[in-house]
């Protein structure tokens, strides 16, 4: 059994009065050896879980917000590091002002949302070859900015996807959907990103890449999140003029 398989059997689930769950799968990667403390625990046991009577082990609810007068917890166990969006999102890595990536992020919210929704049915549905699909579900951790961000990283710099991957702290496969969803958002719209030029000299390492992001003022850094930085970057398809996403790697 695939781990889409084990996504459908749940999907395809209902109880006895009608309740339905959307399963999605995680594509992300979490670092090892994160534990949760002792008073992070007590503080879920009291103030969050509410145990049913019967089999309280088994059968019990989460709640929205702690219960009113709960003390604070502690921080909770920090989540995979990555870049941040605000980095990201510049022209010199993106080839597309910020201002009209974060305006198009926010055109696009309602079908991005619409677009999850409609694969939530096609997974719960009784046909199990749609449950298959190789549909773009571009990992559920990534919102609609990180979305266009790895198909711009990808279409300007042709960065490969483990790349994108290692800034956004998702994995390749990841990435690879993201930009496919996004392109097809794109395409759906019929909006098409204007772009700059690619520079003159494309990064082909990590060290390419970090010079040309401090040659354009933007602080970058490579996360620590157990995503492998490539050495170098293989070179890419040749680009298309559309923002239609290549799948190598």
């Amino acid at each position: 059994m695939t781990v889409d398989d084990a996504v459908a059997g749940i999907a395809a689930t209902i109880t006895g009065q009608g309740l339905k769950c959307h399963p999605v799968r995680d594509d992300a990667v979490y670092p090892k050896g994160v534990t949760v403390s002792d008073e992070r625990m007590k503080h879920l046991q009291d103030s969050i879980i509410e145990r049913a009577v019967f089999h309280g082990e088994w059968n019990y609810a989460i709640r929205p917000a702690p219960r009113p007068g709960a003390p604070d917890p502690e921080p909770a166990p920090a989540r995979p590091a990555r870049v941040p969006q605000d980095i990201l999102n510049h022209p010199a890595l993106t080839g597309t002002p910020a201002a009209d990536l974060t305006a198009l992020a926010a055109a696009l919210q309602a079908q991005f949302e619409a677009r999850l929704q409609l694969q939530y049915r096609t997974r719960s549905g009784p046909r199990r070859t749609a449950a298959r699909s190789k549909t773009p579900h571009g990992g559920r951790r990534l919102d609609v900015t990180d979305h266009l961000l790895a198909l711009r990283l990808r279409r300007h710099l042709n960065l490969p996807l483990d790349a994108i991957g290692a800034l956004l702290g998702v994995s390749a496969g990841t990435v690879s959907r993201a930009a496919a969803l996004a392109g097809q958002l794109l395409a759906a719209a019929r909006i098409t990103l204007p772009g700059a030029p690619p520079p003159a000299s494309l990064p082909r390492t990590p060290a390419d890449l970090l010079a040309h992001a401090a040659a354009n003022g933007i602080p970058l850094t490579i996360p620590e999140n157990g995503q492998a930085m490539p050495e170098h970057f293989r070179p890419g398809k040749s680009r298309t003029p559309n923002d239609t996403p290549e799948t190598d790697n």
